[in-house]
């Protein structure tokens, strides 16, 4: 009984392992990018989106269960259609449908690569654009984000 239970807590942990954890305090995940140098990666999903789901499995929970991703970008998901509890960057209380509606999000899915103030480090990427290339796209965007949060860093 008790093996059987603790299989059951396995295959919980394992089918929830790779899935990104959805926003919930910005302000915190601001503080702990600003302390780990990192630049936040929200992705604007909505449960009417199969584009999103796609890219959700094809990418992004490969980088939610990837160390080396972890050490790179906080990733975090905004459900556009949800009534999630948010704190917003500047300790404002909304839930995703708002904070989304606030940041000017209309299509899905939509990545924002932002530093810990929630302002623009890389362009948004908006769209699930062509399938082959997404993954590609969302590197290039990281990667600019890290470029310019050192670049604020160490100004020349």
């Amino acid at each position: 009984m008790h093996a059987a239970v603790a299989l059951l807590g396995l295959y919980a942990a394992l089918a929830q392992a790779g899935t990104i954890d959805p926003a919930r305090d910005l302000q915190q995940d601001g503080t702990q990018a600003r302390k780990e140098n990192l630049p936040i990666l929200l992705i604007y999903t909505a449960g009417y989106c199969h584009y999103c789901d796609e890219v959700k499995t094809d990418v992004f929970n490969h980088i939610a269960r990837d160390p080396a991703h972890r050490k790179r970008v906080l990733l975090r998901e905004v459900r556009v259609d949800s009534n999630i509890p948010v704190v917003g960057f500047e300790g404002d209380t909304t839930d995703h449908h708002g904070f989304s509606k606030n940041r000017g999000i209309m299509i899905v899915p939509t990545l924002e690569f932002l530093d810990d103030a929630g302002l623009e480090l890389s362009r948004p990427l908006v769209g699930a654009s062509i399938p082959d290339f997404y993954g590609a796209y969302v590197d290039s965007g990281i990667a600019r984000a890290i470029r310019n949060i050192r670049a604020r860093q160490n100004p020349s």
